[in-house]
C-alpha cells in the first residue's frame, strides 16, 4: 500500500508510522541500558533502563518527520532533534537549510530516520553533521534504499560506527535520482502534494 500510487496521505502516514516501528525494534537492538534497582510490589529487583545521556533522534525535514512518531513510540525517552536537508535537483547535492540538535553529541547513540535512502547524499551529510558534533554510534533507519545509495553510504562510512536499518532495497536509481520502483516523493506522499 506504500507503494501504490493511489494511497492517500492519512493511510500513508499511518502505514509509515507502523513500518518505522517495526524497523525501530531493529534499530534499537543495541541500544545501551544500565541496571536499576527496582521495588516491586512483592520485593526488589534489578531491571535495566536507557542509559545516560538518552538517544537521540534525528528525522531528516520534512519527509524524516513522517517516521518520527513511529520511532518515539519505541524509545519514548529519547530526545529529539531536527535536520533540514534539501537535494538540489539538478545537481543531487545536499545542502542544510535548518538544524536544531545540542551543540555536543558526546558519548551519544543517534537514530538518523530518512525515509528514501536514494543516492546517499543527505544521509551522509546528516551523519558526517552528527559525528562531527561527537556522536559516537549512528544508526539510520530508512523505508527504502538503492543499491548505489547503499554504496555510497558504506563508502563514505567505512571504518565509523554506522548501522543502517531498511525496510528494502529497491532494483535501481532513474536519470533523476530517484529509486525505482521505490513509492515516490515521501514527503509529497506524507503530506498532501503529490
Amino acid at each position: 500500500m506504500l507503494r501504490d500510487r493511489e494511497t492517500k496521505s492519512p493511510t500513508f502516514r499511518a502505514l509509515t508510522e507502523e513500518l518505522v516501528t517495526l524497523l525501530a525494534y531493529e534499530a534499537t537492538r543495541t541500544v545501551r541500558t544500565e541496571p536499576v534497582d527496582i521495588e516491586t510490589p512483592v520485593g526488589p529487583t534489578t531491571g535495566l533502563a536507557i542509559s545516560k545521556p538518552r538517544p537521540l533522534v534525528v528525522p531528516i525535514l520534512r519527509a524524516g518527520l513522517g517516521m518520527l512518531e513511529g520511532m518515539t513510540k519505541l524509545v519514548p525517552s529519547a530526545e529529539v532533534g531536527f535536520l533540514g536537508m534539501m537535494r538540489d535537483e539538478e545537481t543531487l547535492e545536499p545542502t542544510t537549510y535548518a538544524e536544531r540538535l545540542p551543540d555536543d553529541l558526546s558519548n551519544r547513540q543517534c537514530f538518523v530516520l530518512d525515509p528514501m535512502l536514494a543516492t546517499g547524499g543527505s544521509l551522509i551529510a546528516a551523519i558526517d553533521f552528527l559525528l562531527a558534533r561527537g556522536a559516537v554510534d549512528v544508526t539510520a533507519v530508512c523505508i527504502l534504499a538503492s543499491p548505489e545509495g547503499l554504496a555510497a553510504v558504506e563508502k563514505a562510512m567505512h571504518g565509523r560506527e554506522v548501522t543502517i536499518v531498511l525496510g528494502a532495497v529497491d532494483e535501481r536509481l532513474n536519470d533523476q535520482g530517484y529509486i525505482v520502483p521505490g513509492l515516490g516523493d515521501a514527503g509529497d506522499r506524507l503530506y498532501g502534494l503529490a
